[in-house]
């Protein structure tokens, strides 16, 4: 078991020494067997409601690396987004290895994130995440097979559990109790309404 903590130091004017703020604190767990496989009913690809990058990228302000959602859509009690093909490198050099996979959580953040702005016209960045277990590694390439990023509203809490999953049926990741803090009101909703449409809201009880 390791505490870990996000710190970041700016020097301020009129300060003499550097303000360091913490920015997240977390738990790492590690076990010496890999967890089981867990296998998951594959998905249906739907025909409709679908929301493409092009509008999706519109709202985000992600670089090219972390443009990781090619398309998303809402199922009726799901909002699922699918991980783009031919991403730039993660970080460089590419041949060190990452024990966790940094863009199926962001998967994960940005596809809850596509819910919280088609509902509440508002962005959010990550404030809380209960818990984040890796249970396939390596993860797939997108080439090899689609995969894909689950996310369900937590009524009990307010936030979003998901998980990451393939066509197969193979689950790699699940993450559990994610908040946001508002990033942004939208005070134009017109910047919501492919996404708003896509999610046919005004038929889903929200």
């Amino acid at each position: 078991m390791a505490d870990c903590r996000l710190t970041g130091s700016r020097l301020l004017p009129n300060h003499a020494e550097p303000q360091v703020t913490t920015h997240f604190t977390g738990r790492v767990w590690l076990t010496k067997q890999a967890p089981d496989a867990v296998a998951v009913p594959p998905l249906v690809l739907p025909d409709r409601h679908i929301i493409e990058a092009t509008d999706i990228y519109r709202l985000y302000f992600h670089g090219p690396a972390y443009q990781v959602l090619e398309r998303a859509w809402w199922d009726g009690h799901r909002i699922i987004g699918l991980l783009a093909k031919g991403l730039p490198p993660n970080h460089l050099p590419t041949e060190m290895p990452t024990e966790m996979s940094p863009r199926l959580i962001e998967l994960c953040f940005q596809t809850a994130g596509l819910w919280e702005m088609g509902v509440h016209g508002r962005m959010g960045l990550p404030q809380h995440i209960d818990r984040i277990s890796s249970l396939l590694l390596p993860a797939p390439k997108p080439a090899d097979t689609r995969i894909y990023a689950v996310v369900t509203l937590n009524s009990s809490h307010g936030g979003f559990d998901a998980e990451v999953v393939d066509t197969k049926g193979n689950r790699y990741l699940q993450l559990g109790g994610y908040r946001t803090a508002a990033f942004s009101e939208a005070a134009d909703s017109e910047r919501f309404k492919a996404l708003q449409a896509a999610m046919a809201l005004d038929a889903v009880a929200v």
